[in-house]
């Protein structure tokens, strides 16, 4: 708001990633954050919109995250293949970790996740949180979330006491002798979270909003700036609800073509 002169800021929650291209295509929102493939979907319908910065992790850090699948410790289920048949949750329709890239991981699987053929039970958590946590009470059989969600903030927050990792040698393993759930499947990485701001505002404006988006909503100048405390590495510095996020990058809309191919090989009814 200080770097662009703006003297209120009106935010809000939309409900599900529908309600957030929906409100994007008919230019209701000024400028939103919404997952990857959302993005795509809200493009492909017309949304009049730039992309103006990606989360990531550092300076020099591809922007991008994964998708786990998860379920409980000691459940028999040890991947995809064993999802035959189960409860699983997702996160919502429209998410890229919570459901597309979880689509093209169970096809490959030889398990159709979504309609009148499904394989699996699909049960839609609604956020990545209530996806685990859903696992984790034993509402679903496995579920997807996006790492950081599940090895940082459900972790350090105590909603649940640990995690095993079965997917990756034990690299992401926290406290695995208490662990609630047991990462089973990793995605490959995930084009990260886009912020965009829609063309409808004044051509100015929105080059300035990318512009102290990629060169001020960072760690580094923040702290430097006196806007949070401590250091690039350990700072209370928040701009996004992803744990361990730096601040954002420049990229073009191409970042995202990943994404659109995993659609065009999936086919999967949700990106259209």
């Amino acid at each position: 708001m200080d770097e662009l002169g703006l003297e209120a800021v009106e935010f809000f929650r939309a409900a599900d990633y529908a309600d957030i291209v929906d409100a994007i295509v008919a230019g209701r929102v000024d400028a939103a954050q919404l997952g990857g493939f959302s993005y795509v979907i809200a493009t492909d319908r017309g949304a009049d919109i730039s992309l103006a910065g990606v989360i990531a992790d550092g300076p020099d850090v591809e922007p991008g995250y994964r998708s786990y699948a998860v379920t409980r410790p000691g459940s028999g289920i040890a991947s995809l293949d064993d999802l035959a048949g189960r409860t699983v949750c997702f996160v919502d329709p429209g998410s890229t970790s919570g459901f597309l890239f979880p689509a093209e991981g169970l096809l490959a699987a030889g398990l159709n996740p979504s309609g009148a053929s499904a394989d699996v039970v699909a049960v839609f958590a609604g956020a990545h949180d209530a996806s685990a946590l859903a696992v984790a009470g034993g509402e679903c059989d496995a579920g997807f979330v996006y790492d950081s969600m599940l090895t940082d903030q459900l972790v350090g927050s105590g909603d649940i006491a640990g995690v095993i990792d079965s997917a990756g040698n034990g690299a992401e393993s926290v406290n695995p002798e208490v662990a609630d759930l047991e990462i089973i499947w990793k995605s490959r990485t995930i084009p990260g979270t886009p912020m965009v701001i829609g063309n409808h505002l004044p051509r100015s404006f929105v080059a300035a909003f990318a512009e102290v988006l990629v060169t001020k909503v960072n760690a580094g100048w923040a702290l430097a700036n006196g806007y949070c405390e401590g250091t690039v590495a350990d700072n209370d510095c928040s701009f996004t609800d992803e744990a361990g996020s730096w601040g954002f990058a420049a990229r073009d809309d191409s970042f995202y073509d990943g994404i659109r191919n995993v659609c065009e090989a999936t086919q999967a009814p949700e990106c259209n």
